[in-house]
């Protein structure tokens, strides 16, 4: 229909389209695309509402102003929702996604998966287009029934397995063998340990760790870092009894026996069904516990945790110094508590658990509270030493509010700074800029929906800050930005006015793609336009850039590890 308008109407039309719907009808058909392309005035027009910079695009022919635009409109995503179409691997086997877990590094992107009814967890490194696979066994699975309930990875060449074993009582078992000792001793319903392997290492040792005083509790989260590591705990009879634990200072048991025989192993007997291909021995090691939170303590954070109920899942912070408190449904860590001083000398009171809550000014009257993640960008702005001015420090980061008497939700990215001394030698640690409480909305994320599921809604931001997405059951929501524009609030006119919302801000347009899965994690890899999640239906890989192309297949290394 459009075909049989006049060239006028339909540079009328092209004029009034969206940057998206503009290039949709360009290449529908030769027609459109000679008309879409050769109309200067139109192009120049869809420049001026796209996001870019403008300054002296008349000079340029109408040909580049075109390409110009086409290379907006990929940047922007535009489109993107008809040509990324994601792949699934792992689709054979259910993928426990609460006890599994990814981590982003600099160049790729780790998983340790666990399926539903096995003991192994595979751990599968994504990086450079290409997935390695390891194998991480169970010692315990031959005589035992193994439910692994938490995995982390420790940031140098480690992993964490929790998990929950129960013998095999119908059989003849060592009573002396320590994980049958352990179970026998402890609840029906089997015994807690942490197994920890260090990968790339020429002896093929487990560190296990024994948590015989929380016979009556279940672990519901695990994080590590460094030398230290905390679980989130619930009493399995009384769901009111939560608490948070920090564990430090690691030794082996057998270094405290001085009347140990030289070369004496009490652990030898594990060995034996780990040998062969794959042979491996289990050094028991002990820690100093801290209950960082109890519901049982009189303090105020204690009637909130009753409240809202336990931590669902922990994340350490800023090199370890903080520690992360996510409760259910929540998209944003809901609380921090600082660690610097822990342990604390005798008597000294624990640390405060602190809310993520700050107020905001979102419009000239009205003010909202909003709960706002680690940043994801910063910069670092030199002052002049001779002019003795103060170097400049600025965080761009995710947040959400919820309005408290008509219950509407708002995403915007805020941006919070700081200044210090000139030429000052500080090292960009994005982790440090939550710690500050003024914030100032940079850009409200149009169409943003929040599903209160069980899981809450993941949220992603890519590694140099160009794209933030968020996944709301099936459906995937992702905003492209300019960070460095947001940050310095649009001062070169970088987004357009078209681009602002009644309160004086802008509002970033998202693409929204409708998965065929439920996504419980996601992350960026170290490509900006390329998406990897743990899903219901496997793990999950997207490129949303134009030219994006499904993964290569997994390669496996030849070989197993156990844990």
């Amino acid at each position: 229909m459009l075909l049989q308008l006049p060239t006028e109407l339909i540079q009328l039309v092209l004029q009034n389209c969206d940057t998206s719907a503009y290039f949709q009808a360009a290449f529908s058909s030769r027609r459109l695309y000679n008309i879409a392309s050769s109309s200067r005035a139109v192009i120049v027009h869809q420049l001026h509402n796209t996001p870019g910079w403008n300054d002296g695009i008349e000079v340029h022919q109408t040909r580049h102003l075109f390409d110009e635009l086409m290379k907006r409109s990929y940047e922007q995503l535009d489109g993107a929702e008809h040509y990324a179409i994601p792949t699934y691997k792992y689709q054979n086997r259910v993928i426990d996604y609460h006890a599994s877990t990814m981590e982003a590094s600099e160049d790729s992107v780790r998983a340790l998966l666990v399926f539903k009814g096995h003991s192994t967890v595979y751990l599968v490194d994504m990086r450079h287009g290409g997935q390695t696979e390891v194998q991480l066994k169970s010692p315990g699975q031959d005589i035992g029934e193994v439910e692994i309930i938490q995995t982390a990875f420790d940031g140098h060449g480690g992993v964490y397995v929790l998990h929950r074993f129960k013998p095999f009582l119908d059989q003849e078992l060592d009573t002396d063998h320590p994980f049958v000792k352990h179970a026998l001793e402890s609840h029906p319903n089997g015994s807690i340990h942490l197994a920890y392997h260090r990968l790339n290492s020429r002896e093929n040792t487990i560190r296990m760790y024994d948590f015989p005083e929380c016979r009556d509790y279940r672990p519901l989260a695990l994080s590590v870092s460094n030398d230290k590591f905390a679980i989130s705990w619930q009493n399995m009879l009384d769901p009111y009894d939560h608490d948070v634990v920090l564990y430090t200072q690691f030794y082996d048991e057998d270094d405290e026996d001085d009347d140990d025989d030289e070369g004496d192993d009490s652990m030898e007997g594990v060995m034996e069904e780990g040998k062969g291909d794959n042979p491996f021995k289990i050094i028991h090691a002990a820690f100093e516990a801290y209950v960082l939170t109890s519901t049982n303590d009189q303090d105020p954070y204690a009637l909130f945790a009753r409240r809202i109920g336990p931590v669902m899942r922990l994340d350490f912070n800023d090199r370890g110094l903080q520690l992360l408190y996510h409760y259910r449904a929540q998209n944003i860590y809901g609380a921090f508590q600082r660690l610097d001083r822990i342990p604390g000398a005798p008597g000294e009171p624990k640390p405060h658990v602190n809310k993520n809550a700050c107020t905001v000014q979102f419009s000239p009257s009205l003010s909202l509270q909003f709960s706002i993640g680690i940043p994801f960008f910063g910069t670092h702005e030199l002052g002049d030493i001779t002019q003795g001015e103060q170097c400049h420090w600025q965080y761009l980061a995710f947040g959400i509010a919820t309005h408290r008497v008509e219950k509407w939700t708002v995403a915007c990215l805020l941006k919070s700074e700081s200044y210090t001394g000139p030429r000052c030698t500080h090292v960009l640690n994005l982790d440090r800029g939550r710690r500050f409480d003024d914030w100032q909305i940079m850009a409200q994320l149009g169409d943003f929906r929040e599903v209160p599921t069980s899981h809450g809604s993941p949220v992603a931001t890519s590694r140099c800050g160009t794209r933030v997405a968020v996944v709301n059951w099936k459906t995937l929501y992702v905003w492209a930005l300019n960070p460095s524009e947001l940050i310095k609030d649009n001062h070169t006119g970088f987004y357009p006015s078209s681009w602002e919302t009644s309160t004086g801000v802008i509002e970033l347009r998202p693409v929204v793609l409708q998965l065929e899965a439920v996504c419980s994690q996601l992350r960026f890899t170290e490509k900006e336009d390329e998406l990897v999640a743990i899903t219901d239906r496997g793990v999950m890989f997207l490129n949303i850039g134009y030219s994006g192309k499904s993964k290569q297949s997994v390669k496996s290394q030849g070989h197993d590890h156990s844990i």
